[in-house]
């Protein structure tokens, strides 16, 4: 029996030491090596059913209001590593919600909000790979109601409200990334991104808009110094690191990943499609290495009748990207259970 207790301990020690070998190989991988999945509009609840039958009659756009996602630790529970929220600019602190009037509902009110719930679940799971959040600035107007543009006062109020919740430990900046290269472009195609050791525990957000507002945002600041959030990428930019292309088929996305930058595409991007087309579109998604894949229907939210949703495989938040990660990798290292 002591002969056995012995070689159960050595079993035990063996199993130990593997466990460890293989964190710290996952630990070398770059944060562009790994694929995630997160959610599109992840704040989002849906109308009352007499408001959104409502809307529905007065135009085709309501019947896409009409779903919700579950709280953003819910979802992180579930192993969502990104989230996408939509930001209205207000002197009072930044809104979150999808359309004016007719389409307020949210999990959290203001961007605060939602960043202090991320902020906490981060804490409870400090492992964890990075998570990305992008940041979609909202200006419509709608009839009576006139929203603030996002102009540099409203786009300095995002950086301090982010900041005020996101401490420097647990925020990834561009500037973190840059580091003493010319541009930020440069640093992540030739020195790389930081490795998952680098980068558990850390959030990094990525302001979705183009034009004007993306003019003001990177304004004396052309690789986005000092700000708080990434910018969605354009080419040949210096502030250029992530890239936002819904197409999972688009033939750009290899280039880019090659080149070292980050890609968001989407899984699918109709929560009416037919099971067959969300599948063959999914599939594709998952196979074009693109780091983050969203999705309307994460693990936990299967689409109604279908059953359709768009989850890793074995069920790991983060998985070796198939296009990018070394023959060597390991699902398993990436995040602890």
């Amino acid at each position: 029996m002591r002969v056995n207790r012995v070689l159960g301990a050595v079993v035990a020690g063996c199993a130990l030491i593997s466990f460890w070998a293989s964190a710290m190989a996952g630990d070398a991988l770059r944060m562009n090596q790994i694929q995630v999945v997160g959610t599109h509009n992840s704040y989002h609840v849906k109308p009352p059913a007499k408001l959104l039958e409502a809307q529905t009659e007065i135009t085709s756009e309501a019947a896409g209001f009409g779903y919700s996602h579950a709280p953003l630790d819910v979802q992180l529970d579930r192993g969502v590593r990104s989230l996408e929220i939509d930001v209205h600019a207000d002197p009072s602190g930044t809104r979150v919600f999808h359309v004016p009037v007719v389409d307020e509902g949210s999990t959290c009110a203001r961007l605060v909000d939602c960043l202090e719930v991320v902020r906490g679940w981060s804490e409870k799971h400090p492992s964890h790979v990075p998570i990305l959040i992008l940041v979609e600035t909202k200006e419509k107007e709608f009839p009576l109601v006139r929203e603030p543009d996002f102009d540099a006062a409203a786009l300095d109020q995002m950086d301090k409200e982010i900041r005020s919740v996101l401490e420097p430990g647990r925020l990834l900046t561009p500037d973190a990334v840059r580091k003493e290269a010319p541009t930020l472009s440069e640093a992540v195609t030739t020195k790389g991104w930081p490795t998952l050791k680098e980068s558990r525990g850390k959030v990094m957000l990525v302001l979705h808009a183009r034009g004007r507002i993306a003019e003001t945002y990177t304004k004396d600041r052309p690789s986005l110094e000092s700000r708080a959030m990434f910018l969605e990428s354009q080419p040949d930019k210096p502030y250029a690191a992530v890239f936002i292309r819904n197409n999972p088929a688009e033939k750009g996305i290899q280039d880019l990943l090659q080149r070292g930058y980050i890609v968001r595409t989407r899984a699918d991007a109709n929560l009416f499609g037919s099971s067959r087309d969300n599948e063959q579109r999914r599939d594709v998604a998952l196979a074009s290495g693109a780091q983050v894949l969203s999705t309307d229907f994460p693990a936990g939210e299967a689409a109604p009748g279908t059953g359709y949703e768009v989850r890793l495989p074995e069920g790991y938040p983060a998985r070796c990207n198939p296009v990018l990660a070394p023959g060597a990798c390991d699902n398993a290292a990436l995040e602890a259970p």
